[in-house]
């Protein structure tokens, strides 16, 4: 009787894992690598990106948990360069965190989960960049983009139905086993 419960107890443990729901981290890196302003660029404009997205993300049935997009860049110079993603505005690229002895690099991480209002499944993130450099004297150079995205999906998650089965039915035994127990032993 005592390894029937320990098994009983070892089921609803993997049971109980397996009905828990896990998050889906992706990551998209887009390596940018162009020169914006300067001498023989125009010195505004707008420069755009795309990021792929995961082919099953889809809202509302899937839930964000985070959603981010840091974007590398060098020479970045009096908040003159502001990032949209998806037509909203995300703010600028700061100047504030730059290292200077790693030559003026740095980046500026962007959260945004709030972007993903609805989404169909597959469709890229659109980023652009709104830029404005002084005349033949500043230019800004794009490195990287990368978008990080942590999500619940709902396709993966199980359903909670079987789980619940399980456990009443081995609690139904247990109580059965129990009272069987207590027969034998008034006899």
């Amino acid at each position: 009787m005592k390894k029937f419960l320990m098994f009983l107890c070892a089921m609803m443990l993997v049971f109980g894992m397996v009905g828990s729901a896990s998050a889906i981290t992706f990551t998209d890196t887009e390596n940018l690598d162009v020169w914006l302003g300067g001498a023989d660029q125009p010195n505004s404009g707008t420069y755009t990106w795309t990021h792929d997205t995961p082919a099953d993300f889809e809202v509302p049935y899937d839930v964000v948990n985070y959603a981010t997009l840091e974007v590398s860049a060098s020479h970045v110079n009096a908040s003159n360069e502001t990032i949209v993603v998806e037509g909203i505005s995300q703010g600028q690229l700061r100047d504030g965190s730059w290292s200077w002895s790693s030559g003026w690099n740095g980046s500026t991480e962007f959260d945004i989960a709030d972007i993903f209002i609805t989404w169909n499944a597959g469709d890229p993130l659109n980023v652009a960049l709104n830029y404005k450099e002084v005349a033949d004297k500043n230019s800004l150079y794009l490195a990287s983009s990368t978008f990080t995205l942590d999500y619940e999906n709902a396709t993966t998650a199980p359903v909670p139905e079987p789980s619940t089965i399980l456990l009443m039915g081995v609690g139904i035994l247990g109580m059965v086993g129990y009272s069987r127990k207590r027969l034998t032993k008034k006899n």
